[in-house]
C-alpha cells in the first residue's frame, strides 16, 4: 500500500518560479523515506502540497489513498515543520497536554501521554519549565514530541535535526528506528546525508524541482556518508 502518492505534481509561484515539475512519488507503508536535495530544490513545497497548505498548478496528490484535500486521513498524520513555532508562555508539559486534546486524546490520559512524549525526546527534566527558556534544540525536540502526540501512522518531518546537537541527532535516529519497528511510515526531508543514510530505506534526490534519482539503500552492501555524498553530488552535478 502507498501511504503517499503523487502524479505529475507541479507548482509555480507568482513571478514564474517553477518550484516543482511533474513529481511522481510513491512512499510505501512502513518504510522510512528520505527526501533530499539542495536548498531551493522543492522539498518544502512538496510537503506543503502534501499537507494541502498550498494547491498545485498541475497533478494530484494522495495520502492513504485519499486526495490531500480530504479530511479523513488527517488524524493519521504527524507533522514537524522546518521552523518550529510554539506558544512560549506554556511549559513543555502543559503545551503537550494542550496538543493531546487537539489530537483527540481523552482528558484523563493527556498528562500521561505528555509525560511519555517528554521522556521519549529527553525533555522530562524540563517538563515544568516555560518554553521561552528552552534552547533551539529543546524546542526542536518538543516539536517532535507534539508531532507524535496522536500516535500517527505517517510522520512527515521537514529538516527535523537542523537545531539538534550530536546527542539530539543520535536520539532522533533512535526514535525513527523505533517508529519503523512499530510499522510507522516516516517521510524525512533533509539535506544532512549522514542522518538520512542511517535510518532510511529509500532515498529520493530532488534538484531544481525535478526528481532526479530514487535509490533503495537496502540493496547497498554498505551505506556510508561518503557513498551518499558521491551519489548526491553526481546527481546534483548532472542537473
Amino acid at each position: 500500500m502507498n501511504v503517499i502518492r503523487t502524479n505529475n505534481l507541479g507548482k509555480t509561484y507568482k513571478g514564474g518560479a517553477e518550484a516543482l515539475k511533474g513529481l511522481d512519488l510513491e512512499v510505501r507503508a512502513g518504510e522510512v523515506y528520505g527526501f533530499i536535495g539542495p536548498n531551493g530544490a522543492g522539498k518544502s513545497t512538496t510537503i506543503q502540497l502534501l499537507l494541502n497548505f498550498i494547491q498545485p498548478d498541475q497533478g494530484t496528490a494522495f495520502l492513504f489513498g485519499e486526495p490531500v484535500s480530504g479530511t479523513g486521513h488527517r488524524s493519521r498524520i504527524g507533522y514537524l515543520p522546518e521552523s518550529v513555532n510554539l506558544h512560549t508562555y506554556y511549559t513543555g508539559k502543559r503545551l503537550l497536554e494542550f496538543y493531546a486534546g487537539l489530537a483527540g486524546v481523552a482528558s484523563r490520559d493527556r498528562a500521561e501521554r505528555a509525560e511519555e512524549m517528554l521522556d521519549l525526546v529527553s525533555l522530562k527534566d524540563a517538563a515544568d519549565r516555560k518554553i521561552s527558556k528552552y534552547s533551539k534544540g529543546m524546542v526542536q525536540r518538543l516539536g517532535l514530541a507534539q508531532a507524535l502526540m496522536n500516535d500517527p501512522e505517517l510522520l512527515i518531518l521537514d529538516e527535523p535535526t537542523s537545531n539538534l546537537d550530536p546527542v539530539g541527532r543520535r536520539d532522533f535516529r533512535d526514535i525513527v528506528l523505533k517508529l519503523k519497528e512499530q510499522g510507522k511510515t516516516v517521510f524525512i526531508s533533509s539535506h544532512i546525508l549522514s542522518e538520512v543514510g542511517s535510518v532510511c530505506d529509500r532515498v529520493a534526490i530532488l534538484h531544481q524541482g525535478v526528481l532526479r534519482r530514487l535509490e533503495d539503500l537496502r540493496s547497498w552492501d554498505e551505506v556510508s556518508t561518503r557513498a551518499l555524498e558521491d551519489l548526491f553530488f553526481n546527481v546534483v552535478g548532472s542537473g
